[in-house]
């Protein structure tokens, strides 16, 4: 019999090498980041530049700095760093995992008696739609910006960070600054498309409206949309004068949270419990799948809400055969296990850094909504974290359980734990063969 420990897999070490890649290249432009930080002269702490680089990187909103003082150079780095972390998660979940065997499922449209993928399997003519897509967003973003009033340097920036889902923004009270409902609209709408996968912004710019409506997760996040927005209009209508303002607000923040970008234009920590339940929730559940948000993702949580819908079904009928289908295509058994997974993975990751910042002195508000905001990449949450605070209230410590939530946020946990597990493997196997 051969020893097991020469055995080789080839795909396996294949794919161990890119993730690796992957998290090599995330730290090192975290690296680079924070030395540009720390030598600019602006930040005095090396770990608060290095805090102000993962959230930047990491898309999430959450800041250690003051940015009114700031200057103009570094407020566009801030931005650059988001929108770099964007397109970086774009391109690892479009390119990098399907590459091997990740599933393109969102980005396939019936037509007629076939399908037609809009990402093609080909890595560089997806990169090109990633391109064009993400880039064509931010260019709309900016312009919608200049025309509802906001300067050319705010539009730009603002821009960035918005068709990122980052959240950085030029301004301590971040969209509140402008005390604008023709910002605030834009801005809303902006997000809530920013949310949106990469395939959708394709068939929108296509027309290909049967494709729109066949997207179960498009309708679903659409339909949580507005019904969120209309529960906490109505929750807070006393609280927040009424009209349209109180409904601008409500889809502001919602499509904040649901796109994960972490924008704020009121403090809806102070709102009654039950929207901020909601909102927490929608953080957490996030974007769409293919789209620069973080979170859960809608695609999981439909596949999972089909896998439950499958497991009573059976429990009546044993013998039946039940597929779980996503916009009218069954998906594979192994796309359900990996989903599974990723659900122990993202709920085990969330506990435990809850755990950590009660820890580290965190209250419960705090803590469950900073672990869960941190992993979604988005930055808002509860108690200390609410209205327009930043991460200075955190301590040291609670700030670098933060920063290893934002990271495997954005990583999509998997590219970690795949390189942890491997290096431990390794070290297990040359300790045998000694």
């Amino acid at each position: 019999m051969s020893d097991p420990s020469r055995v080789r897999f080839p795909w396996h070490r294949s794919a161990v090498r890119v993730l690796t890649s992957v998290v090599v290249i995330a730290v090192a432009l975290v690296l680079v980041s924070t030395v540009v930080y720390w030598a600019s002269g602006e930040v005095e702490r090396v770990d608060d530049a290095l805090f102000e680089s993962v959230a930047g990187f990491t898309t999430t909103s959450l800041t250690v700095l003051d940015p009114e003082a700031l200057p103009a150079w570094l407020l566009w780095w801030r931005a650059v760093t988001q929108w770099a972390g964007g397109f970086g998660a774009l391109v690892f979940a479009l390119v990098v995992v399907p590459t091997f065997g990740g599933q393109r499922r969102l980005s396939e449209v019936a037509e007629g008696r076939g399908r037609r993928a809009v990402l093609s399997s080909a890595w560089s003519h997806t990169t090109r739609r990633v391109v064009l897509a993400y880039g064509g967003l931010t260019l709309v973003v900016m312009a919608a910006y200049a025309l509802a009033g906001m300067g050319a340097r705010d539009a730009a920036t603002f821009g960035l960070t918005t068709a990122s889902t980052g959240g950085f923004s030029n301004y301590r009270d971040s969209f509140a600054h402008f005390d604008s409902a023709a910002v605030e609209w834009v801005g809303a709408g902006a997000m809530a498309v920013a949310g949106m996968s990469v395939a959708v912004l394709v068939w929108i710019v296509r027309g290909q409206a049967q494709a729109l409506w066949r997207s179960t997760e498009l309708k679903l996040y659409a339909g949580l949309m507005l019904g969120a927005t209309m529960l906490v209009s109505a929750w807070t209508w006393q609280d927040t004068g009424g009209g349209v303002a109180t409904v601008r607000q409500s889809f502001f923040t919602v499509a904040s949270a649901m796109s994960t970008t972490g924008f704020r234009v009121t403090d809806w920590g102070q709102w009654v419990q039950a929207p901020q339940t909601l909102l927490l929730i929608l953080i957490g559940v996030g974007s769409m799948a293919g789209s620069a948000g973080g979170g859960f993702r809608m695609l999981r949580v439909i596949q999972l809400l089909g896998i439950v819908r499958r497991e009573l079904v059976m429990q009546l009928h044993p013998q039946a055969v039940v597929k779980v289908k996503v916009s009218g295509a069954a998906v594979s058994e192994s796309s359900l296990i990996r989903v599974q997974t990723f659900q122990i993975l993202w709920v085990l990751a969330a506990a435990i850094g809850v755990f950590a910042l009660a820890s580290l002195g965190s209250d419960v508000p705090t803590a469950v909504s900073g672990a869960i905001s941190a992993l979604a990449t988005a930055g808002p949450g509860l108690g200390d974290l609410s209205g327009f605070a930043d991460a200075t209230v955190l301590a040291a410590p609670a700030r670098a359980v933060t920063m290893a939530l934002m990271l495997l946020g954005r990583l999509s946990i998997y590219p970690l734990v795949v390189v942890i597990g491997w290096g431990v493997g390794e070290a297990q196997r040359m300790r045998l063969r000694r």
